[in-house]
């Protein structure tokens, strides 16, 4: 029998070829896949700051405009109490009297004004109370007039509240940004 050489030594080196091939394919599709992950990743976030800066300028500017709205109004409301002062100088006084009685008829009668006054006191007091009930009614219509009720004043704080809300988070994003840049000057030196 004559001895045939065996070819086992390009056995190994095919089998070797293959699984360096395979590792070689593997490790381009991780890559790939790695590659393609970082830039969905980045394309998110970029996403996200963008809502995040569009709903913060949306609620600065509604921000701005409740608060101009609310001190529109206000001095509109101020200019109108003044220019009725100025045009009606005696219902300035009949208010003033108006409220004194209230304040006069909600301090408790002694008994010398009670001896004194006896059934006149009595009438004075109703008159009095007429007087303040009148005068909060007509207090309370105009106040309506002008727009100033309930709900407007809700709405005026509430917008004052969501501007100090959006303050606050200005505030924050200036301090994250701070230290950000402050960190990246520090790993830069």
């Amino acid at each position: 029998m004559t001895a045939t050489p065996d070819n086992d030594d390009t056995a190994p080196t095919a089998a070797h070829h293959a699984i360096r091939d395979g590792i070689d394919n593997a490790r381009s599709q991780v890559n790939e896949a790695t590659h393609k992950a970082i830039a969905r990743t980045k394309d998110g976030l970029d996403q996200a700051r963008g809502a995040v800066a569009d709903a913060y300028a949306s609620g600065r500017d509604r921000a701005a405009d409740a608060y101009a709205t609310a001190r529109e109004k206000a001095r509109t409301a101020g200019r109108s109490a003044a220019d009725s002062l100025d045009s009606n100088p005696m219902a300035a006084l009949l208010g003033g009297l108006a409220i004194g009685a209230i304040v006069g008829a909600l301090l408790p009668r002694t008994e010398r004004e009670a001896k004194v006054l006896g059934a006149m006191g009595e009438k004075l007091q109703g008159a009095a109370r007429e007087a303040a009930d009148a005068a909060r009614e007509a207090g309370r219509d105009k106040l309506a007039e002008l727009g100033l009720n309930r709900d407007h004043a809700r709405d005026a704080i509430k917008s004052i509240i969501d501007g100090v809300i959006a303050a606050a988070g200005t505030a924050g994003s200036a301090a994250i940004e701070r230290a950000r840049k402050s960190q990246s000057d520090d790993d830069k030196s």
